[in-house]
């Protein structure tokens, strides 16, 4: 193959144009996940980034990284500022779900949350570290231009039909974060002993801070070496196999099962959500948009039977 070749694969693969209509629904599901974020940072408001919460301003600065970013740093040290910007993050959310002046409203949610979790690094889990670094990729795409009202005051300024084509390489670098995330998950689990013999799954679901109820089914040992080793496949596949066309769509579906199996037995706030949406980014675009019209027929062909039924 000629190094010509290969450049030019490359420079298709990130920069060729795409439709966004995936990631315009990403966005959307993404941004309804920022708000449930933002409803957990309300309620527990004075607790975790209070003045006189757990963890004060000053300990947050001694322990956390010398290279943070937090507005807390740059504000007062007042009760209000926790409130004001728990209420410009739930903007920035709203902004981004409804798509409305979405790039801007994806980089103030980005800043904010950024803010939040460096206040107070010491409760965030998986879910929230992956929920911002995708965030930030997100911040780059078009996502802003497919199911939004950013493309719904576009077409009504303009008069244009046509879908909405982007150079892809914001959605490239979040595919590759989706599959650098498995790949790591399964390196470090193959280091431990537990994943190995097959009884990891019975070790996890005996974690009482995790565990939403017991599962009887999950005492048999044959059981649980099955599923522990059927997560490392799974994991595997997502970081790997999903590149490959014709076996992308049966890995995701096995994804899917793999997070709502544990969203179901266990309580990992966010994660298994955030990777989900996630998985949108990695729908061919002509896949996504034959399915798009093939649900809007759908509901085209049982409102005419409605309306039919409705004029009798």
């Amino acid at each position: 193959m000629k190094s010509a070749t290969i450049i030019r694969a490359i420079w298709d693969f990130f920069f060729k144009p795409q439709p966004v209509d995936h990631l315009g629904l990403m966005r959307v599901l993404f941004g309804l996940l920022l708000i449930f974020n933002w409803y957990m940072i309300w309620s527990y408001l004075d607790v975790f980034w209070g003045v006189d919460g757990l963890v004060t301003l000053k300990t947050s600065v001694e322990y956390g990284s010398s290279l943070r970013f937090s507005l807390f740093d740059l504000m007062p040290n007042d009760p209000r500022v926790p409130a004001m910007l728990a209420i410009v993050n739930l903007a920035a959310a709203i902004g981004v779900t409804l798509g409305l002046f979405s790039r801007t409203s994806m980089v103030i949610a980005f800043i904010t949350l950024l803010s939040f979790q460096n206040r107070n690094d010491f409760i965030l889990n998986s879910g929230d570290i992956v929920l911002r670094n995708i965030l930030f990729f997100m911040m780059f795409s078009a996502a802003g231009k497919a199911y939004s009202l950013d493309r719904l005051m576009s077409k009504m300024r303009n008069g244009t039909t046509e879908r909405a084509m982007e150079r892809p390489w914001a959605a490239r670098l979040i595919q590759i974060q989706f599959c650098v995330i498995y790949i790591a998950t399964v390196l470090f689990k193959i280091k431990g002993y537990h994943w190995v013999d097959g009884t990891a799954v019975y070790v996890a679901t005996r974690l009482d801070e995790f565990v939403r109820f017991p599962v009887p089914l999950l005492n048999n040992l044959l059981l649980i070496k099955f599923m522990t080793w059927s997560t490392l496949i799974v994991e595997f596949a997502m970081g790997t196999l999903v590149w490959f066309k014709d076996l992308r769509y049966w890995v995701l579906l096995a994804g899917i099962g793999l997070h709502v199996g544990i969203e179901i037995v266990m309580s990992i706030p966010m994660f298994e959500w955030v990777m989900m949406v996630t998985m949108l980014a990695l729908v061919d675009p002509v896949d996504f948009i034959k399915a798009e019209t093939f649900v809007e027929s759908w509901f085209a062909k049982y409102r005419y039977r409605f309306n039919k039924m409705r004029a009798a």
